[in-house]
């Protein structure tokens, strides 16, 4: 077994135990607070938070490990680990059932290893570099759509008001050369959508590591492409927007953005 495939194993552990958690904590009443401008935290995001980084921390005492809730681990670590134990609070807190969990571990500024579950539906999707990408065990790859026209799209909302304006700008074109769009509320799943081949393009204006980097591994495993809203290459800590499908969609995608200007 290689090292990934254990960093791997450990992972899914994790993702395990995290989406137990959520599925006895779902439909309950939730304490719910505010962290900033559309920006919330529950009980459960916490309390999942603290599961994860426990294990890895047990497994990987020389890793780092960052959380969204918890924050940055200072640290000189060649291995670091990034943790969204709750991907979707809002609908959690909601009882809407579209949320996940995703961990990723980074090795020398790259994504090595994957995980997002996907509690209710017992979904998990997986990933080590090199290994390929997974749904519950079966090998995804990313639809065969190369054309605007027959793309099914998925966005999600950034909170910041001018890049929501921005957002608007462009999903105005998708909308109209493109097939449908949609929207979840979770960065991690739509993401994995696009290297399963349920959905063709993503889109997000305001991604943090812990949101895109376990599900953009996938992509890439899957055969697909990332690049930032630019053009430029993608890294888990690129300061601007993700765009994820397929390398002929991608290119589609920026053809007709430069076309309108944008």
């Amino acid at each position: 077994m290689s090292r990934y495939e254990n960093w791997l194993n450990v992972a899914l552990e994790a993702g395990d135990k995290a989406g137990k958690l959520l599925r006895g904590r779902w439909r309950q009443a939730h304490t719910v607070h505010h962290k900033g401008f559309r920006d919330i935290v529950t009980e459960a995001d916490l309390e999942c938070e603290t599961l994860i980084i426990e294990h890895l921390r047990k497994a990987f005492p020389d890793h780092a490990v960052t959380s969204e809730e918890a924050g940055a681990e200072i640290s000189d670590a060649k291995v670091h680990w990034f943790v969204d134990p709750l991907d979707g609070t809002t609908n959690f807190s909601r009882n809407n059932p579209n949320f996940s969990t995703s961990i990723a571990a980074v090795e020398d500024g790259w994504p090595v290893v994957g995980v997002v579950v996907d509690p209710l539906r017992e979904h998990v999707f997986a990933a080590w570099r090199g290994g390929g990408a997974t749904l519950n065990g079966t090998p995804i790859h990313v639809s065969g759509v190369d054309a605007i026209a027959e793309a099914i799209f998925a966005v999600d909302s950034p909170r910041e008001p001018q890049l929501r304006d921005a957002m608007w700008q462009r999903l105005g074109v998708l909308l109209r050369y493109g097939r449908t769009m949609r929207a979840s509320g979770s960065a991690a799943l739509n993401i994995a959508y696009v290297a399963v081949g349920w959905i063709d393009l993503y889109m997000h204006l305001s991604l943090k590591p812990w949101d895109q980097t376990a599900a953009a591994l996938f992509v890439e495993e899957a055969g697909g492409a990332l690049s930032t809203i630019a053009g430029a290459p993608w890294t888990p800590f690129s300061p601007d927007p993700l765009i994820a499908s397929s390398a002929a969609l991608l290119d589609a995608f920026h053809n007709l953005m430069s076309q309108a200007g944008l």
